[in-house]
Order: structure tokens, then C-alpha cells, then sequence
């Protein structure tokens, strides 16, 4: 796991975006990413391995002049963490630098550093939340909250997941059984609602799978009404 967040570090995304220099680019021409973080639910080793892979593998599709907003997930309350244009300046020749110098190299190399930096301390951040309980509905609610009202037109929106209830075994169908019965129990199951986001490498066990499908009851009015849009990336 250090291995991988070192890598991260060093070879993070290709250019800048703090100081006093504007490295966004107009609204038609940015991407928008939103990428929400669940800490608590990466319990599990492998778990931990497919939330880095994705991470690593989402990187590469940042650009100078993106924008990227990273939020926090812890219970029900998020936070935002990071929200601001990958930092960089563009390409030009001599001549042009000459005659427009409105983005310094010096100060672009400057700020992506600590933009890494604080990448990373988010990262660790929510990694180290894995030894909490949680309720993984309070996650879902978490993320209804966060979106009621807003427009995610435009921006890939992507959630950091691994879809498991607090202290399951994947492998063992036995050890969901106390999530289930409290969610159907103290919950309006019914209520919880999400915008169009994608799961980024959730567990795909036979028995996650099953335990949100068991959520539905059936068709049942009462029963859970999210359909999830998941995304594999390895």
C-alpha cells in the first residue's frame, strides 16, 4: 500500500493550481471530476488495493486546467477536501513566452507540489478510517444528502466505495445478516435515493451482490429503490 501511494506522489497527474496564477481552463474545454471518498468501508486489505488501482488508474485522465474536487465521506457528514484546476501551464514557444508570460513554470512546478502533497495527505486521511464501524446506509444517505438540489451535468462523478457493511467477511454469507436485519429494522430503505455516479471498483462478491439485492425485498414498496452503476478499472 505505501508502495503504491509513493508511486502516486512521484508520478501524480502533469502539471499545477494554487499561488496567484489562474491554471483553469474555460468552462467548454475543462473536465470536471467529483471524487467522493468512503474511508470507513476499505476494512479489508484487497479492498484497500482496488480503491489505490482505481485511484492510479483515474489519475491519468487529469489534465492541466482540469477541475478536481475531492470530498471526504465519515458517517453521515462529508467534507470537502480538495477543489481547485490541476495546476500547469501551457505549452508555448519562445517567442510567445516572451511576449505573454501570464503563467510562470517556476510557480506552476511550485504549486504542484504541494497540490501532490495535499492529494496525498487526503488520501492517507481516508485510509486510515478502515479500523471505524460504520453504517453503509448512512454512506448512501451521506451521498443523497450531498447531491439533493445539485446539478452533476457535465462532471464525471465518481464514488470510492467498496460497497461491504462494517466487519463483514465477503466470503462468509453468515456475517451480513447483523447488517441487514438493522438496516431493514431502523431504516427507511425506501428514502434513499442517489443521482447517476459511478462505483469505482467495489467488492464484487457473490454475497455483497446478494446482500444489496436482499434490500430491495422483493419489489417490495418498502424496500430499497438504488439501482448502482458501478465502474472496473484494474
Amino acid at each position: 500500500m505505501k508502495k503504491i501511494l509513493s508511486f502516486l506522489f512521484i508520478y501524480l497527474f502533469v502539471s499545477p493550481a494554487f499561488g496567484s496564477q489562474n491554471y483553469c481552463k474555460p468552462e467548454d474545454e475543462q473536465s470536471k471530476f467529483i471524487i467522493h471518498i468512503f474511508g470507513e468501508s476499505y476494512q479489508r486489505t484487497e479492498d484497500k488495493r482496488q480503491f489505490l488501482k482505481g485511484i492510479e488508474k483515474l489519475q491519468i485522465k487529469f489534465e492541466r486546467g482540469d477541475k478536481i474536487r475531492v470530498v471526504n465521506h465519515v458517517g453521515l457528514e462529508s467534507q470537502t477536501k480538495l477543489d481547485q484546476c490541476l495546476p500547469g501551464c501551457e505549452a508555448k514557444s519562445i517567442v510567445d513566452s516572451l511576449i505573454s508570460n501570464d503563467c510562470s513554470m517556476e510557480i506552476a512546478k511550485r504549486d504542484m507540489v504541494i497540490f501532490k502533497k495535499n492529494y496525498i495527505r487526503v488520501l492517507k486521511q481516508a485510509l486510515s478510517l478502515g479500523d471505524q464501524d460504520y453504517n453503509v446506509l448512512d454512506h448512501m444517505s451521506s451521498l443523497d444528502n450531498f447531491y439533493r438540489g445539485r446539478n452533476i451535468d457535465g462532471q464525471q462523478t465518481l464514488v470510492f466505495h467498496s460497497l461491504l457493511p462494517s466487519k463483514v467477511d465477503p466470503t462468509k454469507a453468515s456475517s451480513f445478516d447483523k447488517s441487514f436485519v438493522n438496516s431493514i429494522q431502523n431504516k427507511k430503505l425506501n428514502l434513499i435515493s442517489l443521482p447517476k455516479v459511478s462505483f469505482v471498483n467495489p467488492n464484487r462478491s457473490k454475497n455483497t451482490l446478494q446482500f444489496w439485492e436482499d434490500l430491495k425485498l422483493k419489489g417490495d414498496k418498502a424496500g430499497l429503490k438504488i439501482k448502482f452503476k458501478t465502474k472496473i478499472i484494474d
